[in-house]
């Protein structure tokens, strides 16, 4: 993992990305050094990772039928790390996709997809979306705060 710090591109504005799985390493390593220069815990990071990963795999993957960007913007707020996605591909509100996940089914048994969200909404403190104008287009923006200790 990175450390925060040389060569950190500061995310406490929006920075633009390819929506591309080429730069998928270069925009987690980007948000984690963003989260270690701001303090976040050890123990918060995996989560935070984890949150990254469901989060910029779902964008690359599925918001775009060609080609499109995603903005990042990461930084400390009062007690939490706050990180935020944006991109203008397909309206896609990922906390309205309530899918029940049953106890005692196994992976097998259950639907596809929605399980890497449910980790997501239950790993962070916070988790806001809103379909709006950004960059002079609609966008999906997602919002998750994760309290840095």
């Amino acid at each position: 993992m990175p450390a925060g710090g040389e060569g950190m591109k500061d995310l406490s504005a929006w920075q633009k990305y390819p929506a591309i799985r080429e730069m998928y390493d270069i925009m987690r390593d980007d948000i984690i050094a963003n989260a270690q220069a701001a303090g976040l815990s050890e123990m918060r990071e995996i989560q935070l990772e984890l949150g990254i990963e469901e989060m910029l795999i779902n964008i690359i993957s599925y918001a775009y039928d060609d080609s499109g960007d995603v903005w990042i913007r990461a930084r400390k707020e009062d007690f939490f790390f706050r990180l935020d996605f944006a991109d203008h591909g397909r309206p896609f509100n990922p906390l309205s996709e309530e899918r029940c996940l049953p106890e005692g089914l196994s992976a097998e048994d259950r639907e596809e997809g929605g399980l890497g969200i449910q980790l997501v909404r239950k790993n962070f403190d916070r988790m806001e979306y809103v379909y709006d104008d950004f960059q002079g287009a609609k966008a999906n923006i997602l919002s998750l705060w994760l309290k840095m200790v």
